[in-house]
């Protein structure tokens, strides 16, 4: 009798579950949308240090962008997966470079902003938590790859600055997957740190008051699967 009352029990339980079965697939297939805020951060060079008093303040700047993406996942051990998120980042990376002028109060500035399509290419490790009803948390760590396709040259009034197509960053973050009776839903705040030197050698004005730039991104990604 007893027997009969846990097996009953357990049967309830499953049936409370949306999608019981969902993580015995192999493969799973979806699509995302994320927002983030996103920046070069600059290391400066010692000759911006020299004239810092009476030269150019450089200054970057948080800029809000969104990429939608596709996602590719593939079930590796019981609690971790293997995800191919590819997706195209529509981002706004800016730099403000003020020039002081002797006699002059404010100082005069160039605005740098490198607004263009960049195709993304994560790599990404997922480990699951156990599942509680419809509810499971998760971390994400990986790789990704990127690509600038528009301009890389800022020009305004000469030669500014130049950045570099190619790009490869670390990406971690963690998320929350909800089971709905017909898809997946898994907000996720992920982080990425740019691993390659931004700044071009081909030069440019303000290219020799830049040591390093590298990316930095907080997104915020809605999945569904």
């Amino acid at each position: 009798m007893a027997g009969t009352t846990q097996v009953q029990a357990q049967n309830q339980k499953v049936m409370g579950e949306n999608k019981p079965g969902y993580d015995e697939k192999r493969i799973h297939y979806g699509f995302y949308l994320g927002m983030s805020y996103s920046k070069y951060y600059i290391e400066h060079s010692q000759a911006y240090v020299d004239q810092i008093t009476n030269g150019t303040k450089v200054n970057t700047m948080n800029s809000l962008g969104f990429y939608p993406g596709l996602v590719l996942n593939v079930r590796l051990f019981e609690y971790l997966d293997a995800r191919f998120v590819p997706g195209v980042g529509f981002y706004g990376r800016s730099i403000d470079f003020e020039r002081n002028v002797e006699g002059e109060e404010g100082g005069n500035f160039d605005n740098t902003t490198f607004a263009s399509p960049v195709i993304e290419l994560p790599l990404l490790l997922k480990y699951r938590a156990k599942r509680r009803g419809n509810f499971r948390m998760y971390m994400v760590g990986g790789v990704k790859a990127s690509r600038m396709l528009g301009n890389t040259t800022h020009t305004q009034n000469g030669n500014l600055l130049q950045v570099n197509r190619n790009d490869l960053s670390i990406e971690y973050g963690v998320g929350l997957d909800i089971f709905y009776p017909f898809f997946k839903f898994a907000p996720e705040l992920r982080y990425s740190h740019g691993l390659m030197d931004q700044k071009s050698t081909a030069g440019g004005e303000y290219s020799p008051l830049i040591d390093r730039m590298t990316t930095r991104n907080v997104s915020l990604i809605f999945h569904f699967e």
